[in-house]
């Protein structure tokens, strides 16, 4: 027994993988592997292309399956099978030398029994199109999130069997689900230069792959079938078509070919995803994509891994299954031009899931840590994509301390080295947040959010959206729009750093807010119409003012006074113009306490400020106003505790909540204007008593109730990049 055969049927009996002989019934759980082994009645001098042996399986249900069989050493033929179909499936082998009586018309049948894993690639299935072809998802419907790791080299004998382990045991409990992995020619390297080999040699003994070394995939075998063991898919990339190691120049069409339906025969069984060639295009990848499809009886999802877009790699659309997208190295601008690749993948049709397979890697001479690994993952995901492949440095080329497995040197970083970055841990607890929510019912919402920030959701459901870093210092929180109304949302902040939350509360859109008042429906205590020269009523405490015209006059710093009377329960109002701040006060104490209520057309907003000791304080029921005419009127209004203000352009009506005031005693009122605009325009000021009652302690709103749609969220708990999550609250 020869070295390839002694590891193979090690590999059996380690994976549960039993050899049988033509005619013995095996019994195996749905999606598990099963395989059957068949012996040669003839030696051939080059087996692996002097005879072609299939396997037709039939079915409890549904069309028989042409399966290939693949050539494991000496006198050993094996064919691989799983199914997510209970029941009998008898098997009837086919070979091209029909005299060959060990390879031709061997029978038997295999039983399919339910599963007992909880391995949710054996609970579910492999993985294929979701129904609206822009998600991935089980065999059984179970929606599929993509969250890949690039591990190009790590077939190769520098990544020993244990450290292989390692780096798996890492990536599943991080929570990724694929790992993008070369079986043939390497990037970055030569044909069958010695790094190329595995403990068992290079894959193949000559230049056109025409004689195979089944010792190198029987230690191949081992690593794939660990990767499904832990939960991961495996993306097995048939070669590389760039010119340093492109094998189709290397192999030609026939060559790929060959190695093709060998990687089927070994592992389509498994619940794989085919990437036909690496920074491959044009039509003759075309036809070995054409080949992969029609030979592969499990129709595994396949791509092309592009130097753009998959799509455009290949001259026949129907040939790949979605578009995976290599959007260039870098750091931060890298990172931004990805993210409108993406937007224009998803826009494409027909239909199809986009996503990108390389990107900036994590440490990659020396650039795109993790912050800019948070930005492509969150930034991409919710502009559309059905996922996302992360990479390392150190771990895509299964670098070692003085071998990072690469001719120019990138990176000098090991794959420990590189394991250990932490953008590999925050995109995992980003994908584990996406699976708290219905994640593939999203859709890209940019509409949700101001420019530079990305959203996607389910509206009347949930929202999520990104904000990324805008610098130091910076606290401010995202701007929400187009909140449905009466929807309560529970919100909190998502450190997608830490994977901590930080409450915000409920948030709901009521629709615009009852008016507080109706206006002066008590006797007028004092009006003035600014006609003529005479102000002796008034009194500026700040720059002077000016009537002309029936106007009053004022610029910045603008503080105007009545001198009498001093009411503590008032309502005042004026006529104004919105190109400048327009403000009027009550209980007026002097320049450093007053109520002032007030439009500013910087921020488009009214609110309140209850300014006490010198010190403004935060803005009070701060309302927006998007839209305004040339001309408002400001209505103003306290009672006891309680104050609001009421704006309207004679088309449309905002008004402030009515807000609480530590400000309580009687004072005078006035008119205002801090620092917005050249110069403000008053008309028809009036003064009467205040006829609103005050809210009660029982009526007061538990949660932040908006007049429209739009909602500027509080800060940030820091200046980073954050998530805000809104969630239909059903309390």
């Amino acid at each position: 027994m020869n070295h390839a055969q002694t590891l193979h049927l090690t590999l059996c009996g380690a994976l549960l993988l039993a050899p049988a002989t033509p005619g013995d019934g095996q019994t195996v759980e749905a999606n598990h592997l099963v395989e059957v082994g068949l012996t040669s009645a003839k030696t051939y001098g080059n087996p692996f292309v002097d005879v072609l042996v299939d396997v037709v399986v039939t079915p409890p249900a549904g069309e028989p399956l042409r399966l290939p069989a693949f050539w494991a050493g000496g006198d050993r033929w094996c064919f691989r099978y799983a199914s997510p179909q209970p029941g009998r499936h008898a098997w009837r082998s086919e070979c091209s030398d029909a005299a060959n009586a060990g390879l031709h018309a061997a029978t038997g049948q295999i039983t399919v029994a339910p599963n007992a894993s909880p391995n949710p690639l054996y609970e579910h299935g492999p993985v294929r199109l979701a129904a609206d072809h822009r998600h991935f998802a089980h065999v059984d419907g179970t929606p599929f999130l993509w969250l890949g790791d690039t591990w190009w080299k790590n077939l190769c004998r520098r990544m020993t069997w244990e450290g292989f382990q390692e780096l798996t045991a890492d990536r599943a409990a991080k929570g990724f689900s694929v790992v993008q992995i070369v079986c043939g020619p390497y990037p970055d390297e030569g044909p069958f230069e010695p790094r190329w080999e595995n403990e068992g040699g290079k894959p193949y003994e000559t230049h056109d792959f025409g004689r195979v070394n089944p010792a190198y995939f029987a230690y191949a075998d081992r690593r794939i079938a660990h990767l499904v063991q832990a939960g991961l898919v495996p993306a097995i990339v048939g070669g590389w078509g760039r010119g340093d190691c492109d094998g189709l120049r290397l192999a030609g069409v026939d060559g790929l070919k060959r190695h093709w339906r060998h990687l089927i025969a070994r592992y389509g069984a498994y619940p794989t995803v085919w990437i036909i060639g690496g920074e491959s295009q044009g039509p003759e990848w075309t036809e070995v994509a054409r080949y992969v499809r029609a030979t592969d009886p499990f129709h595994r999802l396949a791509t092309m891994h592009p130097h753009h877009s998959g799509r455009d790699a290949v001259t026949d659309e129907t040939v790949i299954d979605f578009d995976m997208l290599q959007t260039g190295h870098g750091d931060w601008p890298a990172a931004f031009g990805a993210i409108p690749q993406v937007r224009a993948a998803y826009a494409r049709t027909p239909v199809m899931p986009a996503m990108i397979g390389e990107y900036c890697y994590e440490g990659h001479m020396q650039t795109a840590f993790a912050d800019v690994q948070r930005y492509v993952f969150w930034a991409s995901l919710l502009s559309g994509s059905a996922g996302l492949t992360y990479g390392a440095a150190g771990v895509w080329h299964a670098s070692v301390e003085g071998d990072p497995g690469l001719a120019n040197v990138y990176d000098t970083t090991t794959w420990r080295e590189g394991m250990a970055y932490p953008g590999s841990t925050q995109l995992g607890l980003g994908r584990k947040l996406l699976l708290a929510y219905p994640w593939d019912r999203f859709e890209p919402h940019p509409d949700w959010v101001e420019e530079g920030s990305f959203a996607a959701g389910i509206p009347g459901e949930v929202r999520l959206a990104y904000l990324p870093k805008r610098g130091v210092y910076n606290w401010t929180g995202p701007s929400l729009k187009g909140l449905e109304r009466d929807v309560p949302y529970h919100a909190f902040y998502f450190d997608p750093v830490r994977g901590r939350r930080f409450e915000v509360g409920r948030v709901v859109n009521a629709g615009p807010a009852a008016l507080p008042f109706a206006g002066h429906t008590l006797p007028l205590a004092f009006s003035d119409q600014f006609q003529g020269t005479d102000n002796a009523a008034w009194r500026d405490d700040g720059t002077p003012t000016q009537r002309a015209d029936g106007r009053l006059l004022g610029g910045k710093g603008m503080v105007t006074v009545l001198r009498q009377p001093a009411e503590a329960d008032a309502m005042a109002s004026v006529e104004a113009n919105s190109d400048a701040e327009a403000g009027v006060m009550l209980r007026y104490h002097g320049l450093d306490e007053y109520l002032v209520a007030l439009y500013t057309p910087s921020l488009k907003a009214i609110y309140l400020h209850d300014r006490r000791g010198g010190e403004w304080g935060q803005p009070l029921g701060r309302v927006a106003v998007p839209d305004v005419g040339p001309r408002i009127k400001l209505t103003a209004a306290a009672c006891g505790e309680y104050a609001a203000l009421v704006m309207t352009d004679g088309q449309r009506t905002y008004c402030t909540p009515i807000v609480k005031v530590s400000n309580t005693t009687a004072g005078q009122a006035g008119l205002w204007m801090f620092q917005i605009g050249e110069q403000q325009e008053y008309r028809a000021f009036e003064l009467s008593r205040t006829p609103f009652a005050p809210p009660t302690a029982t009526t007061a709103p538990p949660i932040t109730r908006l007049s429209s749609g739009d909602w500027q969220a509080p800060k940030v708990p820091s200046p980073q990049d954050w998530v805000l999550v809104m969630e239909r609250d059903g309390r």
